[in-house]
Parts: structure tokens; sequence; C-alpha cells
């Protein structure tokens, strides 16, 4: 029941944005600035106020994260590939959306408050660290996959956005931090001044990172207020939505099974295997160029499927 609530409550925030949109309270560019405000300051923050709750061995401990989740976007780009070759006529942009879609899921946006819920604030550092590899994945074939025609070069600047140098920069902050133990002044002015600096900092940063979900999902209900309504009746839209929705998150359970891990890693992971379709690949297709009508209608069909596949995975993968 509590995953349903949580997925009921992510469809809530972006009727917001559908509602916003067609009122004329947003418009396209409004939304397009949005997108950019939340790559480039609300999620970065998140991942410093969340990864900075770890301590240098539970990252050591834990670095199986980031490889599994890797190994989840890799079993999506596999089955994508697969269905492409079944299907004919399927242009550059459609198939890159498509296999984008099923290569990198919702997995931290939608997973974040059932993680929240189940393990409290260590799940959602250890959420965040696992999101490494989905964001190495991300920057490095996403990028290539709405814009093949880039360089080499071009495509390393993208991989160093904000999200993932914010990722970089706390993984460095909790290793100085707990491995050479810098130390303030036990008393005096400078000492009080730097305390509340730093206490500033991070509440500042957490502050502004839980206003991730909401953004991302107003952004997302704004692209569906947008769309042709006829897009839904699109046979690659549900070979997609199944995909995502069924055929990957199974088979990768399956394998997750297999490999010796904590029970907290495994039911992470295994929450994240169950996400629908990414919001981000809807902000890729806007800025590189993509079928965005395919992309929203897919993000819309896979969330409102999400409200019964997610609650049934679990159960069975928990």
């Amino acid at each position: 029941m509590n995953y349903i609530l949580q997925v009921l409550f992510i469809l809530a925030l972006m009727a917001i944005g559908f509602i916003a949109r067609k009122r004329g309270m947003v418009s396209e560019v409004g939304t397009s600035e949005m997108v950019r405000i939340l790559v480039a300051i609300i999620y970065p923050c998140l991942i410093f106020s969340s990864v900075t709750r770890l301590n240098a061995s539970e990252l050591a401990a834990n670095w199986i994260m980031p490889v599994m989740a890797l190994a989840i976007a890799g079993t999506g780009l596999l089955l994508g590939l697969i269905a492409l070759r079944c299907m004919k006529g399927v242009d550059q942009q459609r198939a890159s959306a498509f296999l984008f879609q099923n290569t990198v899921n919702n997995y931290l946006f939608l997973p974040l408050p059932l993680v929240m819920l189940l393990w409290k604030e260590e799940g959602v550092a250890l959420l965040v660290f696992a999101s490494m590899g989905f964001e190495l994945m991300v920057w490095t074939v996403g990028v290539f996959l709405f814009n093949r025609s880039s360089r080499f070069s071009e495509g390393i600047r993208m991989i160093f956005g904000p999200p993932l140098i914010a990722l970089m920069f706390s993984i460095g902050w909790v290793c100085v931090r707990d491995l050479l133990r810098p130390e303030l002044p036990a008393s005096g002015i400078f000492s009080d001044v730097m305390r509340r600096l730093l206490d500033l900092f991070y509440f500042g940063a957490e502050t502004v990172g839980k206003a991730t979900i909401a953004v991302s999902m107003l952004v997302s209900g704004s692209r569906i207020a947008a769309l042709n309504v006829r897009a839904v009746f699109d046979k690659q839209v549900w070979i997609l939505s199944a995909l995502r929705l069924v055929v990957t998150p199974i088979l990768f359970i399956l394998l997750l099974k297999l490999i010796p891990m904590g029970a907290m890693a495994y039911g992470i992971l295994a929450v994240v295997a169950v996400m629908p379709a990414a919001v981000v690949s809807l902000i890729f297709s806007e800025r590189f160029g993509g079928d965005s009508d395919f992309i929203a209608t897919t993000l819309l069909v896979t969330h409102l499927g999400a409200i019964v596949t997610i609650p049934l995975l679990l159960a069975w993968a928990l």
C-alpha cells in the first residue's frame, strides 16, 4: 500500500505541472528554465546533502552499489537493442529515445521517497551513491544516443556536468573528513565562525536539495500537457512500457538474487530496478533534439502503469 501511495503522490505532482501548463502559468520557456535550475543547482545540492551523511568506510563497503546500478542500465540497454532489431521503420530520433528510456529509468526521483520510507537517511545516501553508476551511463551513453554526431571531447565535457561534479566533490569531502580528520581549534572566534558556516552550508544544501522531487515532477507534468493525446495509442509506446516495467526489472532481479550483498543494498537496487522511465530522458530530448512526444507519452504511461507493477514486483523481490 505504501508503494501505491508514493507513486500516487508523484503523479499528483505531475498533475500540478500539467494544470499549470494548461492554464498558462508555466510556458515552454519556463519549463526549460526549470530544467536548467534543476540540473545545475537543486539536484547537486541533494547529492551533497545525502552522500555526506555516509562515512568513508560505508562508501568503501558498498562499492557494489554503483557497479550494480551500471548493471541495471546495461540490462535495459541490451533488451532495448534486441527489441529495436525486431521492429521495423524506426527512425534515429525514435530509436535513440527508445534505447535511452529502457537504459536509464527513474533511478532517483521516484525511488527516493520509497527508500526514505523503508531505510531512512542511510538508505537515501546509499541510493545517491548507487546513482553514480547511472550518472556515468547518462552522461556517456545517454549523451551519444541523442547526439551521435558529437565529438568524443565534447562528450567528455558533458560528462562532468554539475551532478557528477557534485557527486565527486561529495565523495572527496567524506574521504577528507573521515580519513584526514581535520579539526578546528577547540575554542575561539575563528573556530566558532567556521562551525556556524559549515552548519549553514549543510543546512542550505539540504533545504535546496529537498526541492528535487517536486521540481522534476512539475517539469514532467508541464511537458505532458503539450502532448498530442493520440500519441498514447502508439504501439512502440506500449512495447517500451512493457520492457521498462516488466521485462527489464524481472530479468535484473533474477540476476541480483544470485549476487551476495547486504539486505539494504539488495533492497535499494530492487527498488531502483522496478522504476518507470526516467524524467531525465525528457531533459535530454529537449536539450539535444529527440522524439519528445514519444518520450513524454512513455513517461505518462509508465508512471501510471507503475502503480500496479511496483507493488507487485517489490512484493516478489523483497
